[in-house]
C-alpha cells in the first residue's frame, strides 16, 4: 500500500447525507476545512477505488482537523475535552479510532511520494 500526496477537493462530500443527522453541521465544517489542503492518502484495501485519509501536510491544521473529528457524537473520544486531546497529541499518544475513506473524485493531483 503506497502512501501518496494529494490535494483535497472535499467541499460537498457530505451533501448526500441527511441534514437532520445530529453531527451534519460538524461534518460539513470538516469538509470545508479540509478542502484545498494537501494531504497524505493511501489506496484503500477494503474499498476499491477509494483512499484512506492519513493526515494533512500542514501540522497545525492536521491537529485541528483531528480535534474537529473527535467532536463526532458517535466516534469522538475527546468531545469538548481540548485539554486531554492536546496532551495526548503533543505527547504522541493520540490514535484516531476509525478510518476516513475518500472517493477518488474528492482528490486531485495524486502523486507517489517518490515523484515529488
Amino acid at each position: 500500500m503506497a502512501i501518496k500526496k494529494a490535494k483535497l477537493k472535499t467541499k460537498g462530500m457530505f451533501d448526500d447525507c441527511d441534514p437532520n443527522e445530529e453531527d451534519f453541521a460538524l461534518w460539513k465544517s470538516i469538509e470545508v476545512y479540509m478542502d484545498g489542503e494537501e494531504a497524505l492518502v493511501a489506496e484503500a484495501m477494503a474499498r476499491e477505488g477509494e483512499y484512506v485519509f492519513l493526515c494533512l501536510l500542514d501540522n497545525e491544521k492536521d491537529k485541528e482537523l483531528f480535534y474537529m473529528m473527535e467532536q463526532d457524537g458517535m466516534t469522538g473520544m475527546y468531545i469538548d475535552d481540548r485539554e486531554s486531546f492536546d496532551k495526548d497529541w503533543d505527547s504522541k499518544n493520540y490514535d484516531r479510532d476509525g478510518v476516513m475513506y475518500l472517493k477518488a473524485e474528492w482528490l486531485e493531483d495524486i502523486r507517489e511520494l517518490n515523484d515529488i
